[in-house]
Formats: C-alpha cells, sequence, structure tokens
C-alpha cells in the first residue's frame, strides 16, 4: 500500500480545460463544502482508493467548514501507485474540478512533501506577468506576429527552439537597452505573490532558480529582485557598436530538454535529491522539468500544459502553491510575516 495526499483548492479563476462533456451546471462557492468533500470521496472510491474520512485538514482556515484550500489522506492499495495514476488520467476527475472550480494535486505523503530543498520556476507568466519576447516586439510595431508564434509555441504547437529563433529575429534593430528601459517604465511586473513565495521558500531554507526561455538580462533582474540563487535563459546577440539588438541567439537555446538538465545540475551541485526538487512554470516549454522534478506545479497554464502536468493550480497569487507542501494558511502567514521583518 502507498499513502498519498489530496490537496483541494478552490480556483480563484475559472477553469481553462472545461471536459469533454461539461456538466449541464458548474458550482459556485466560496470553500470547499461537505458537498465537494463527498463528491471527491465518491471519485476516489470509483476508481478503488481508500480515502480516509477522518484525515481531512483545513488549510487555509482553522474551520474545515469555511476554508477554500485543505487537504486529505488516501491509501492507494499497489504499491507502485496505480490507482493514483488511474485517477489522476480519469475524465471524472478533469469534470470534478470543472464542476466545483477545484485544482486537485495529488502527491506521495512521504517525508520530502513538506521538506524542499530546490524550486525552479519559469519567468514568463510565471514569476512575471508578461511574455518578454512580446513586450520588445511592440518596440519593432511586430508585436502581434511575434505574440501569436509565442502562444502557438507555449501550446506545445510549434518547435520552441525554431519558434524563438523566428520570433527573436524580428527583434533585429531594437535598441540594446531596450531590456533596461522595459524594467523601469512598468511594463514587465511581477505576479502577485512571487515575492512573498520566494522570501518564504529562502526561510524554509531552498535554493531557487529561474530557468527561462526568455532572456539573460531580464533574468538576472527576476534573480536580483527576488533573491534567487540561479538564473539561466537566452542571450541575445548585440551590434559591434554596441548600440542595437541583431536579432541572433547565441549558444545553447534554453528550451524544453535544457531547462531540464539545468535543474538535475543544480540539484546536484546543491546535493539535492530530486524528490526535494519542484519545478513551476506554465508553458509547454516547462513540462520536461517539470516531470524531472518530485513535484511539478503548472501555474495558470495553457489547458495543454494543465492535463500534461503532474498537477496545476489556478490562483491570482503563487503563495498558494506553498499549501501543496501542506502548510496552513497560520503557517504561511508566519512566514511571510517573518521574512518581511528579516
Amino acid at each position: 500500500m502507498s499513502n498519498f495526499t489530496a490537496t483541494l483548492l478552490l480556483s480563484s479563476t475559472p477553469r481553462k480545460t472545461p471536459p469533454t462533456t461539461p456538466p449541464p451546471q458548474t458550482v459556485d462557492s466560496t470553500h470547499i463544502t461537505e458537498t465537494i468533500r463527498d463528491a471527491f470521496s465518491c471519485l476516489c472510491t470509483k476508481v478503488y482508493l481508500n480515502l480516509l474520512l477522518d484525515t481531512w485538514k483545513p488549510l487555509s482556515t482553522p474551520s474545515l467548514s469555511t476554508a477554500a484550500a485543505v487537504e486529505v489522506t488516501i491509501i492507494d492499495p499497489t504499491s507502485s501507485g496505480i490507482q493514483i495514476r488511474a485517477l489522476k488520467g480519469c475524465s471524472d476527475l478533469k469534470e470534478f474540478e470543472y464542476t466545483y472550480n477545484v485544482d486537485v494535486a495529488l502527491q506521495e505523503d512521504g517525508v520530502f512533501r513538506k521538506h524542499k530543498r530546490l524550486v525552479v520556476f519559469d519567468m514568463d507568466s510565471t514569476l512575471i506577468e508578461q511574455e518578454v519576447i512580446d513586450e520588445l516586439a511592440a518596440f519593432v510595431g511586430v508585436k502581434d506576429k511575434v505574440a501569436a508564434i509565442t502562444e502557438s509555441a507555449m501550446r506545445g504547437e510549434l518547435d520552441f527552439t525554431a519558434s524563438l529563433r523566428s520570433r527573436a529575429a524580428l527583434l533585429n534593430g531594437v535598441p540594446s537597452d531596450v531590456f533596461t528601459t522595459l524594467k523601469s517604465n512598468g511594463t514587465i511586473t511581477f505576479t502577485p505573490g512571487a515575492h512573498e513565495l520566494c522570501k518564504a521558500l529562502k526561510k524554509l531554507g531552498c535554493k531557487l532558480a529561474v530557468l527561462s526561455g526568455g532572456f539573460q538580462p531580464l533574468a538576472e533582474w527576476v534573480k536580483s529582485s527576488l533573491g534567487l540563487d540561479y538564473a539561466y535563459a537566452n542571450t541575445l546577440e548585440v551590434s559591434t557598436d554596441g548600440r542595437s539588438l541583431t536579432g541572433v541567439v547565441l549558444g545553447d537555446i534554453v528550451n524544453a530538454e535544457r531547462k531540464a538538465v539545468l535543474l538535475k545540475e543544480i540539484a546536484k551541485k546543491e546535493g539535492v535529491d530530486l524528490r526535494q526538487v519542484v519545478a513551476v512554470g506554465d508553458g509547454a516549454n516547462d513540462l520536461v522539468m517539470m516531470r524531472e522534478a518530485g513535484f511539478g506545479v503548472a501555474f495558470n497554464a495553457k489547458p495543454k500544459v494543465q492535463e500534461e502536468a503532474p498537477s496545476h493550480l489556478n490562483s491570482r497569487t503563487l503563495r498558494d502553491i506553498l499549501y501543496l507542501f501542506g502548510f496552513t494558511g497560520a503557517e504561511v502567514e508566519d512566514l511571510v510575516d517573518q521574512t518581511a521583518s528579516g
């Protein structure tokens, strides 16, 4: 037998991935109600999982009757988690999430669940709210064209490496100080909760990294602003006079495979077991590193990515990721308060 933890979080944003046959109506709620808990229990029973009713634990509030985030222990009668994988992949779970606007994260209930040591993040649309190359493209009047390529790549419809080179080529002639401009004029903004989450994770002793398919100048800025330990991204060539970008990407592209390699290299350097690594991203370019990590989270991700990622979270704030580690709202506030004053 294997023990797992299911974390149920009421989504603060509408579901992006309706099931093939949507239910006749969705259920609006401000917390994980008894009806929702009962429906999830029935779903587990349907795939031969034993949900321990007396282990329901409120996370976001002290009371189970008002909590928007809760967790519960599930026993998989198989030794290899076969039934948990069956639950993750079943259409009934997707229908449940859609009906109740709930995200369900399933993790092995072991010592490494709360004790994470390395967390790696995507940058664009994860730690920051924008897709940077789209903002760069605005400087040369090709934003719509670049944005369309970006969206197709993030949905997994185009090869990331080829699409990046195509998009970068459109940036030929953009002033080389454009990254400084984007930082100073307020174009680039951090995702709500990014500072709090990173500070809390540092307080817990985690090493943090940004692995980005974007560009190194902004990745370094994000690293400095959030107190990260590592930053890896792509390098755009600058003209010989130093005044403009050439549209050429230098060196290895930080694509999906490269992100996974970097994750493992950092873990090895820091002496971290991969089971203690978390990867957070939103695009198809992040799926490989999510699978390499002990726990992968698709944050406000594209529909295809939500379907394929180890887990997903639709929220207005990154700090909600702390619930997935089993921390209560009071513990999260304590971490945030300590880091704010520390």
